[in-house]
């Protein structure tokens, strides 16, 4: 890839320059263009799909200058208030790495944001060969190989044995020779084994089981699962966004809680059985489309708030505030059930 930066018209001197781009990486300009397009989809309540194959921000001075801590902390941002259904896919023989990792990570916005990658993905904040560098040093693998080589346990215990003894200098510069040589022989293969075994904590089932992401999605399977996936929580939203409504912000304050108390309606509904009914689609879909099954619950979330606003006016010091709230209460209504709350009040007043 390459960067065209223009002549400027200003300065006849200019020319235009090509920087060169690294593939896989985040430089300044596109990390800033991925921060504008989190916001914008944002704003146009869209829901978000990242094929996440980036192996890190581009570092160095330059790239300091031109803002990428910036650029990279405004991609977190808006991915922290994001809310609208997102995904993150690791795409087929794809990595995602270093600081490119930490922007996207689902734990950003667990509300929101759902992790997955397909079967030969690759992911980690460290790469194999910088891993071993760090978790198996020089020293770490010389102590390997005496534990696991015949030949060099042989030489070390001869070398000890002359040590003790003191009998012969030559003997012993002899055998550290033949050690250090055979070290040198066996180091390649060493770092070999090391660093297949540091790639085995890159793969998509070490992914799971340390929970940083959802489920292995197979790329032949990936667009038919995102689309019942997407729909299903486009239908939560929407439910959600009703629920909140009903019961007010202050008592449904997370999409979290708003989600739980949506299943436990569900599964109210279905009956006694596990947990695993709330996982099917279908159903799902179904028992949201018959209105009879929520309405009610609604209706009871409204009353609450309804309640709690009367008794948040009954206990004000102005006794004015009861009659003049429900006054302009009544005054927004529409005759027709401006009366039937009437008819209600007098019932209740007697």
């Amino acid at each position: 890839m390459t960067q065209v930066i223009p002549a400027d018209p200003g300065q006849p001197d200019s020319a235009e320059h090509l920087v060169p781009q690294a593939g896989q990486v985040w430089f300044p300009d596109s990390a800033a263009k991925t921060a504008q397009a989190l916001l914008d989809f944002n704003r146009e309540e869209l829901p978000l799909f990242i094929l996440a194959n980036w192996r890190g921000f581009s570092g160095g001075q330059r790239g300091l200058f031109e803002g990428i801590l910036q650029a990279g902390s405004m991609i977190v941002e808006n991915l922290r208030t994001y809310e609208q259904p997102a995904f993150v896919y690791i795409p087929k023989a794809g990595e995602l790495r270093g600081g490119a990792w930490v922007v996207v990570d689902s734990k950003i916005n667990p509300e929101h944001i759902e992790m997955y990658a397909e079967r030969s993905a690759k992911g980690n904040v460290l790469e194999a060969q910088g891993l071993i560098e760090i978790k198996f040093k020089p020293d770490e693998v010389e102590e390997s190989m005496l534990r696991l080589d015949p030949q060099l346990s042989r030489l070390n215990a001869r070398l000890l044995k002359e040590i003790r003894t003191g009998t012969s200098e030559t003997e012993t510069v002899r055998i550290r020779s033949a050690m250090t040589a055979r070290m040198k022989q066996l180091m390649p293969i060493y770092t070999q084994v090391a660093t297949r075994f540091a790639e085995l904590h890159d793969t998509t089932s070490r992914m799971v089981a340390k929970g940083v992401i959802s489920k292995v999605v197979d790329w032949e399977e990936s667009r038919a699962f995102f689309y019942r996936r997407l729909r299903r929580r486009v239908a939560e939203d929407s439910l959600a966004k009703q629920v909140r409504e009903a019961a007010g912000e202050q008592m449904m304050h997370t999409h979290g809680s708003v989600l739980e108390c949506i299943k436990i309606w569900y599964m109210a509904s279905q009956g006694q059985g596990d947990g695993g009914q709330w996982n099917d689609d279908e159903a799902f879909f179904a028992w949201k489309d018959d209105r009879n099954h929520y309405d009610k619950h609604l209706e009871e979330l409204k009353a609450e708030q309804v309640s709690r606003l009367l008794s948040h006016l009954a206990e004000s010091s102005d006794v004015k505030a009861l009659p003049e709230g429900l006054s302009l209460l009544l005054g927004k209504m529409n005759p027709l059930k401006r009366e039937q709350v009437m008819d209600g009040l007098r019932q209740l007043i007697g």
